[in-house]
């Protein structure tokens, strides 16, 4: 019972995990009060704290001192090439469909960002005819492209993630 007595509570963060570095907060999310927005070059809209597409109401106050002109996050990391997944494409059988698994990628890109408006990639590399670097705005969409590509024609999938970033680099290979 004695040693039970001697134990001390642990002093660290609250919530914290134990062998977890933590989160980093995004840079590019907005700033406070910034309700009401619209972004100048997608046409996105803000409000309720999240990103949506919605044309009509765009239009609508485009030119409206209702809302502020602004670049959302998903832009401005587009501008600034801040990609925060990688997903990396490799193998023979790459060369032989590459076709296929491009069309395929970009109609999941399209459904996942036409849903959600922060995921987008930011650009596609060939490496070689056998390698190609898909670069995305988030970590989601880089795991969610890469499975994508496995269950369409399995191979080999593995996810690398940063610890104290939020960044993920996947890989797949036939």
């Amino acid at each position: 019972m004695g040693r039970y007595d001697e134990s001390k509570k642990s002093s660290g963060a609250k919530g914290k995990k134990f062998g977890h570095a933590g989160r980093v907060e995004d840079p590019y999310r907005p700033e406070e009060g910034q309700e009401a927005s619209i972004c100048t070059s997608c046409n996105a809209l803000y409000q309720n704290k999240r990103w949506f597409f919605d044309e009509k109401l765009a239009q609508r106050l485009g030119g409206t001192q209702k809302v502020r002109q602004v670049v959302c996050p998903t832009c401005r990391k587009i501008k600034d090439q801040y990609p925060e997944g990688f997903l990396t494409l490799s193998g023979s059988f790459l060369a032989e469909r590459k076709e296929e698994i491009l069309t395929l990628i970009k109609n999941e890109a399209s459904r996942v960002s036409s849903r959600n408006v922060l995921d987008r990639v930011i650009k596609m590399t060939e490496e070689g005819k056998d390698k190609l670097v898909v670069e995305t705005t988030t970590e989601k969409l880089a795991q969610r492209l890469g499975r994508a590509v496995y269950r369409a024609y399995k191979g080999e999938l593995d996810f690398r993630w940063s610890e104290m970033n939020r960044f993920v680099r996947v890989y797949w290979s036939r």
